[in-house]
């Protein structure tokens, strides 16, 4: 049903429009118009997500993505070549996930052409993914009917079904220590960085298990070589498949902290928030069933996966709404050489459109 080349203009035009995480009223605006052209029900949140119904006969089915990006993700200039879609390399694509966007409003748009029998259809286009899921966790889902939905918000070959996502903890950290000349005086002084380092050599990083990750990711402090620096701050994660793992790692990582401020004589606080939590989908579930059978009906290959990333899914998922997340085929997200196949681009939107037509 998809018509690929309107496909490839909506999603050329949405990622010219700039939406980094807290900037997505430009793009929330032109999303709103573009659905109410379709004939759907549309208001926006106090979060700022735009939020559309299309009725329609049976369960109804919810249909995620999310507009914002990470940065650097201003001025994007696409380019496409050889039927792959890049930008020039001098910012992000925005294929992360303004293709799940571009595949939902295409999914939309046949509904609306062929008049196809479909389910009812509630539509959301979240803010602040990237952010911490800040539109999902925001949502009034009481406002909500649907209880099983389908987040486009993964890459892979399509028929990608993320089934497991983890849960995690978000670490804030300032340590600190005592300032004092570094030529003069340094014995009178108390080195925060080095504390920090002894910290972070000590706690267990990277790939813990199959299950557990844990990063550092940012850290900051001083102001000049000939001073001794009395501030650290740094800021981690933990994820893991189970919450007991993912406590026992956040554990460590304060633990090690908290015990290397103590060893050099500085002084940490530590902030430790639980981002989200992790949900799984088992086989035999109905809707994942329903999503094996429509990849099965359509030619694709369903593959269940579990994931180490978080998406809105997993607050839809904690909130009751049964969600899987779907590829878009969007491939090196998060980087400046991301790319993404018009074929996967139009084979996931064909995938939305059995999903929500099929019985």
């Amino acid at each position: 049903m998809t018509n690929e080349s309107r496909l490839v203009k909506t999603f050329l035009q949405l990622v010219q429009i700039d939406s980094p995480t807290g900037d997505e009223a430009r793009i929330a605006e032109v999303l709103a118009q573009t659905l109410r052209d379709m004939g759907l029900r549309v208001r926006r949140d106090a979060t700022g997500n735009v939020i559309a119904a299309l009725d329609g006969e049976g369960e109804p089915v919810l249909l995620s993505s999310h507009m914002d990006t990470v940065e650097p993700g201003r001025g994007v200039k696409p380019q496409v070549k050889d039927g792959i879609i890049t930008s020039d390399g001098t910012t992000i694509l925005g294929g992360d996930c303004k293709s799940g966007v571009a595949a939902i409003l295409e999914a939309l748009q046949c509904l609306k052409e062929t008049g196809a029998r479909h389910r009812p259809l509630e539509v959301v286009l979240s803010v602040g993914e990237e952010g911490g899921l800040t539109g999902a966790r925001n949502l009034d889902l009481g406002k909500i009917k649907a209880k099983v939905g389908l987040v486009l918000d993964s890459g892979g070959p399509i028929g990608t079904i993320v089934r497991q996502a983890p849960t995690q903890d978000s670490l804030q950290v300032v340590i600190h220590g005592k300032a004092a000349h570094a030529g003069g005086e340094p014995e009178k002084g108390v080195n925060a960085i080095v504390a920090a380092a002894d910290a972070i050599t000590q706690m267990p990083l990277g790939r813990i298990d199959e299950e557990t990750t844990a990063n550092i990711g940012r850290i900051s402090g001083g102001i000049a070589t000939n001073i001794i620096p009395d501030r650290v701050e740094m800021t981690g994660e933990a994820r893991s498949l189970k919450g007991e793992k993912l406590a026992a790692q956040t554990g460590r990582m304060v633990k090690a902290i908290e015990a290397a401020a103590a060893k050099h004589g500085a002084r940490a606080e530590i902030q430790v928030h639980h981002a989200y939590d992790a949900y799984y989908l088992p086989d035999d579930n109905p809707w994942i069933q329903h999503l094996v059978q429509v990849c099965e009906k359509i030619g694709l290959e369903p593959i269940l996966k579990s994931s180490g990333g978080g998406s809105d899914a997993n607050v839809y998922n904690t909130k009751g709404t049964h969600c899987a997340v779907a590829s878009t085929g969007m491939a090196k997200v998060h980087t400046n050489e991301e790319c993404i196949a018009i074929a996967d681009m139009v084979a996931a939107a064909d995938f939305v459109y059995a999903v929500v037509t099929e019985e």
